[in-house]
């Protein structure tokens, strides 16, 4: 079996009571080929001495936790393009917010059987709620991919990973707002739209075994403080020109 390199990308903004969780999930992965990359968004509160403490004293099993630290708050679609761009070429990245952590220890070992077959370029998977342990899995019907996936109910959530070089496929002009920056909010949409525009049927697999447990009692979690934000740049990506289907990546191979 193929042992595919993956990369775990944290992206976190004040979450000093999380971040115990979030990381021992990631660094105690039952696999011995990954990293774990930890951006530290310029957070107010105790994330940065916690993260320190970690980075000092943990002891990863097999695996290399880089951990940065940014003086100025960028949001997390900045920051996952950062972190995508420094992380090794032939990687798969697993997106995992600061807030949230791996549902068990197996979740790159799950990951690495689908993966097994190389057409695979990107993936969505299930989450389990951390308060009243609500399930949501993807459902994608045959029928989804006809016409545009814009117009769909959304359902590619967490976990969500793919292919470094699919990621780099999408231009970056589609990821930056009117302002002139990157989308401070959506992050997933933003990118996921390309991404499985480009892959289609043939290159996307559903990943119905719950991997990921999602924090709904963060206060300052973007669907609560943002929602107007959400909605608006929800509607602009539906508005814009779908990806065409890639034949084949430029570069799939580790």
């Amino acid at each position: 079996m193929k042992n595919n390199h993956f990369t775990i990308l944290i992206p976190a903004y004040n979450c000093e009571k999380w971040i115990r969780r979030n990381l021992k999930s990631a660094l105690e992965q039952d696999y011995d080929n990954y990293e774990v990359i930890y951006i530290n968004d310029a957070s107010t509160d105790a994330t940065a001495e916690l993260l320190r403490e970690i980075d000092s004293t943990v002891e990863p099993n097999n695996c290399m936790l880089k951990t940065i630290h940014n003086k100025e708050n960028k949001r997390a679609l900045a920051n996952l393009y950062d972190g995508i761009n420094m992380s090794q070429d032939g990687t798969i990245i697993v997106a995992l917010d600061g807030d949230d952590w791996l549902a068990n220890r197996y979740v790159l070992s799950t990951l690495n059987e689908v993966y097994q077959n190389e057409k695979i370029w990107i993936t969505a998977g299930s989450y389990i709620e951390n308060l009243g342990g609500r399930v949501v899995r993807p459902v994608v019907t045959e029928d989804y991919w006809s016409g545009n996936i814009r117009d769909k109910v959304w359902t590619f959530s967490h976990l969500r990973t793919f292919k470094k070089e699919l990621f780099q496929e999408i231009r970056r002009s589609d990821m930056i707002d009117a302002d002139g920056d990157f989308y401070k909010f959506t992050w997933d949409r933003v990118i996921m739209y390309p991404m499985i525009e480009m892959a289609g049927p043939n290159h996307f697999a559903d990943v119905q075994k719950i991997q990921y447990v999602y924090n709904r009692t963060n206060p300052i979690s973007v669907d609560r403080v943002h929602r107007k934000d959400q909605l608006r740049i929800e509607a602009e990506l539906k508005a814009k020109t779908p990806y065409p289907r890639l034949r084949e990546l430029r570069k799939i191979e580790q």
